[in-house]
């Protein structure tokens, strides 16, 4: 576990799909109060587990986007009690990931250390953006991408084909095909890019640090356009 500012962690592990290298992002944050917040389970080892405990008790989990439910039963069972705050329609029934809280209104619970704004106008994906506001940390699920491969190592070719992306970070078409109310999804978008950061924490690949603000509105500039 890596701190990357006053009381956040991520925790980076492997992970393909379908062949494709997109590893997974865990974030932990470490209330006043004193509790946890994890947010987007992955695929731990032990030796991660130790560390988010040693931050102090699990007080809650979360989901940033509905699609990314592969390792929440996981979660679920390494830190049963706290409430799970999940995106409407996530695909595990909330009766195997007890107690289970919506993420509409729940950054209420957290006080003003965190602000969580879904972005609208794409139902499919439920996206939610986290906001670490002492940190000044922004956390997304799959709105973005953020790979890096090494020197002389193009995107893979079947990244390429499904995902549309050539560059990073980007926005997959998957995620893109979710639109379906592009007003919508640019007024919860500039909200967001209005938010008080200068690093972004994504789900799928490097933390993004070098002018964080320019650098996310330049690769959500499909989706802050007028519609």
């Amino acid at each position: 576990m890596k701190e990357i500012g006053p009381d956040i962690a991520v925790i980076q592990r492997p992970f393909r799909v379908l062949g494709m290298p997109l590893g997974t992002t865990t974030t932990v944050i470490r209330l006043a109060a004193g509790g946890v917040l994890v947010h987007s389970a992955g695929p731990w080892q032990c030796e991660d587990v130790s560390a988010i405990r040693d931050w102090g008790k699990v007080w809650g989990l979360m989901e940033g986007s509905r699609i990314h439910d592969t390792f929440a039963l996981e979660m679920r069972k390494v830190f049963p009690g706290g409430p799970y705050g999940l995106p409407a329609g996530f695909p595990i029934a909330a009766a195997e990931l007890e107690p289970v809280e919506r993420l509409a209104g729940w950054d209420q619970r957290w006080g003003a250390e965190v602000r969580i704004r879904r972005i609208d106008g794409m139902p499919r994906l439920q996206e939610h953006a986290l906001l670490h506001v002492p940190s000044r940390t922004l956390v997304l699920t799959d709105l973005v991408f953020n790979l890096k491969f090494p020197p002389g190592k193009s995107t893979p070719w079947a990244l390429r084909w499904i995902s549309g992306l050539k560059s990073f970070p980007g926005t997959s078409r998957l995620v893109k095909l979710c639109v379906k109310d592009r007003e919508a999804v640019r007024k919860s978008m500039a909200e967001v890019m209005s938010w008080d950061f200068d690093q972004v924490v994504v789900s799928h690949g490097e933390i993004i640090t070098e002018d964080a603000k320019t650098t996310l509105r330049r690769a959500l500039a499909w989706g802050l356009e007028p519609a």
